[in-house]
């Protein structure tokens, strides 16, 4: 069925300033609970969806920890997951548990990395599993003359590096809501933004942060642990910098954990040109790439 995205924004416009600030300041408020009782439950190896402990498993009562595999959680149970939770929520749930481990750094939604072929390509990492959501141009029309004639997703589980679900093994339809959001997302994207808000972005959030504020923001941290790669070039105005300048820089990083682009860029005014480049880190996992069967 297809959906006509163009009367949302037709009754968006028609909003007035405030009524639009009331939608989203509900909207927030909601999203805002449901994060608050997400971190109570999770600092607790518990779900707050169920409120049963992530080792517990009860097949009358599917539930979205189950795929972090801490319980009893075998492949063919994972429909009654998909039949019970749209896209957008199974999305949403690992994003939030991923960005406990490692704010954005273990997810990888790059734009640049994802083929003009694909919907949806998001690879996220948390503790030994990694999880894979995609989805292409025909599989969000339908595969036509098959079984498979609605808009889907394929989905992909690794636990320590090893397929526990591929992507062949599932064809997951979309629900109604995720469809309307994805419609939005691509057809009214210049005023309709989708997100998971801070408790789920991931590596394209991070890289849409102007880079000015990244390096006034940015400290410090271990190669596992980070989630972007510094390069900086420094060129001297009159081919020498003092020595001195470069030790008071040395110290500072030292002493305030600070990256020593940001301190050379303002340590070295006037002595240097500073140029930094801003790249996600070596350790973003790759997204993971599936092969599409050629259908005749």
């Amino acid at each position: 069925m297809q959906r006509d995205t163009s009367k949302i924004r037709e009754y968006f416009k028609s909003l007035s300033p405030e009524e639009v600030e009331e939608i989203n300041s509900k909207n927030e408020i909601q999203h805002k609970e449901q994060v608050e009782a997400f971190l109570e439950f999770y600092g607790s190896d518990a779900c707050y969806l169920c409120g049963k402990p992530f080792k517990a498993i009860s097949k009358n009562e599917p539930c979205l920890h189950w795929l972090l595999r801490r319980c009893k959680f075998r492949k063919k149970d994972f429909p009654k997951i998909y039949e019970n939770f749209s896209y957008g929520n199974i999305e949403a749930f690992l994003r939030w548990c991923a960005n406990q481990e490692r704010h954005m750094g273990n997810i990888n939604d790059l734009i640049e990395e994802k083929s003009d072929r694909k919907v949806i390509s998001t690879t996220i990492k948390w503790k030994n599993i990694e999880w894979t959501f995609d989805c292409s141009n025909n599989d969000y029309s339908g595969h036509k003359g098959t079984r498979h004639e609605y808009p889907h997703y394929h989905f992909q589980m690794r636990i320590d590096g090893r397929p526990f679900i591929s992507f062949g093994d599932f064809h997951i339809p979309f629900t109604e809501d995720d469809l309307f959001n994805l419609d939005l997302k691509q057809e009214q994207s210049d005023w309709f933004k989708h997100n998971y808000g801070a408790t789920g972005s991931g590596m394209q959030d991070a890289m849409d942060i102007q880079p000015e504020d990244l390096l006034e923001q940015m400290i410090m941290a271990d190669e596992e642990d980070g989630t972007y790669n510094l390069q900086t070039i420094v060129e001297a105005k009159n081919g020498v910098i003092p020595g001195d300048i470069l030790q008071e820089c040395i110290n500072e990083q030292k002493r305030s954990g600070k990256t020593m682009a940001a301190i050379m860029k303002e340590k070295l005014s006037g002595v240097a040109d500073v140029k930094t480049i801003i790249s996600p880190a070596d350790s973003v996992p790759e997204i993971a790439k599936r092969t599409e069967r050629k259908r005749r």
